[in-house]
């Protein structure tokens, strides 16, 4: 009888040794992962990111097949965006002219425009050196960085400097035109980036940050729709950083973007922790939301990209950027959409330009791209 009663009781005591002992091991949660993640038990595992790796396309893909594979995409894209007041797409808006000078011998005229409701933000045009006053040319949007109250004075400076981008292509012929990203230049007067978001946000609640930056690059191609002396049906864009980026999702959800060059742009979001680090949440919420559910965001940067196709494409990009801290994962998202390309029949429509540089583009590599711009804007405007 003893052996029975001695077997219960070591059993008794193993199971409260057990569960004492993970009840003194347990890792309490983590405030700051909880709100990026959401409430995941300690140990178990998610499958973050596996958008990363995937094809876009299969073997025996074949290209008429696209238009149905890029619909998905695009309405996975869309959902991320948010659902703001109006969709992303053109219209005919409200827009003035503030004032003309002379900067660098070039006309530049400043213009406020109408985004949405009563946001409104600020763009500068500059005419080409040798505009005719008759005449039409093409215009390309040259789109500021990270650089708060500038706003688009950082496309516009000196010729010569660096992210000029605005000022050379007008010295090589092209009508520019810079605008205040929101939450950036004229558009934070009074105010500051982060109260500007907050207060869109509540307003707007399932809309993003990325939308609103979206909609005001969207809403300044209908200003150059708007203007007599602008060649319609073609455009460029041209950015560096965030510059860069936002020209890259204008490209694939606005068709008129005929050709663009996306500096230092491309940072897939399954391995860049500065997309995290740096208001991700606001960015795109909806995004969010779903990553911190199941731990899968509902698109990657690869399909932006892939989303241009067959449109000409420039990736500017700099193997030791400080901001990027996988730079291969950027190759590799890039050579991913240019199958897509291969797919339709347009492979010289994609290229990447691989530099040392860091992040930034100097002289050479602005020369390479406004080449670009010339081969598939000027000439086939001609």
């Amino acid at each position: 009888m003893k052996a029975p009663a001695i077997r219960l009781f070591a059993l008794i005591t193993s199971v409260l040794f057990i569960a004492i002992t993970q009840a003194q091991t347990s890792i309490p949660a983590d405030p700051a992962l909880q709100a990026l993640y959401g409430d995941m038990a300690h140990g178990e595992s998610k499958p973050l990111n596996p958008l990363a790796n995937i094809g876009l396309i299969l073997p025996d893909t074949k290209a008429e097949e696209w238009p149905a594979i890029r619909e998905k995409i695009l309405k996975r894209v869309n959902t991320a965006f948010g659902n703001g007041p109006v969709a992303l797409k053109p219209a005919v808006n409200k827009f003035e002219e503030i004032e003309r000078y002379q900067n660098y011998g070039l006309t530049h005229i400043k213009y406020r425009y109408q985004v949405v409701d009563e946001i409104w933000s600020e763009a500068i045009l500059v005419l080409p050196e040798k505009f005719q006053q008759d005449g039409k040319s093409v215009a390309i949007l040259t789109i500021h960085g990270t650089n708060g109250k500038a706003g688009k004075q950082g496309a516009i400076g000196a010729p010569g400097t660096n992210r000029a981008y605005g000022t050379e292509l007008a010295k090589k012929g092209y009508i520019t035109f810079s605008p205040d990203l929101f939450g950036y230049g004229s558009t934070i007067n009074g105010t500051t980036e982060e109260k500007l978001v907050a207060d869109l946000l509540k307003k707007y609640p399932e809309w993003s940050y990325r939308g609103i930056k979206l909609l005001t690059l969207i809403r300044a191609i209908d200003v150059l729709e708007q203007l007599p002396f602008v060649k319609k049906g073609a455009y460029g864009s041209m950015g560096n950083s965030l510059g860069g980026g936002m020209g890259l999702f204008h490209a694939a959800i606005d068709p008129r973007i005929k050709a663009s060059v996306p500096s230092t742009g491309v940072s897939p979001a399954a391995t860049n922790i500065f997309r995290l680090l740096r208001g991700g949440m606001n960015e795109e919420p909806t995004k969010w939301k779903k990553i911190q559910a199941d731990g899968k965001p509902p698109y990657d940067v690869q399909e932006i990209i892939a989303l241009c196709a067959p449109r000409p494409m420039l990736f500017l990009d700099d193997f030791n950027d400080p901001y990027n801290p996988d730079v291969a994962a950027s190759f590799r998202a890039i050579y991913q959409a240019m199958q897509v390309y291969q797919l339709l029949g347009t492979p010289g429509h994609i290229s990447v330009l691989i530099h040392g540089d860091g992040h930034d583009t100097i002289d050479d590599v602005r020369e390479y791209a406004y080449k670009w711009f010339d081969r598939y804007l000027l000439k086939d405007s001609k």
